[in-house]
């Protein structure tokens, strides 16, 4: 009998501003009773599910904290500060 668990599989990316990644913000902001982070987000999902997204600019975070860990969280808020520091790096 295998008693280890398989980890849900953890993906963090840019939110593409189409109407399900807007629905999927909009849904966390709700179940967080907190406004949607404002332009740009990233968006973390395990396995596929969104389960927090934080504002690119502004750093608001939103989240389901059933399923969002504080460690989730703490990634995501390191990602966010590698992305925008490639991004004053490069220009971009």
């Amino acid at each position: 009998m295998d008693t280890h668990t398989q980890e849900p599989e953890l993906t963090i990316r840019l939110a593409a501003g189409d109407a399900c990644d807007d629905a999927s913000i909009r849904r966390l902001a709700d179940l967080d009773r907190e406004e949607p982070p404002d332009g740009p987000a990233l968006l973390a999902e395990l396995d596929g599910e969104p389960v927090a997204a934080i504002g690119f600019d502004d750093g608001h975070t939103v989240a389901d904290r059933r399923r969002a860990s504080s460690s989730l969280l703490t990634l995501l808020h390191l990602r966010r500060l590698e992305t925008r520091a490639i991004a004053f790096v490069f220009g971009a």
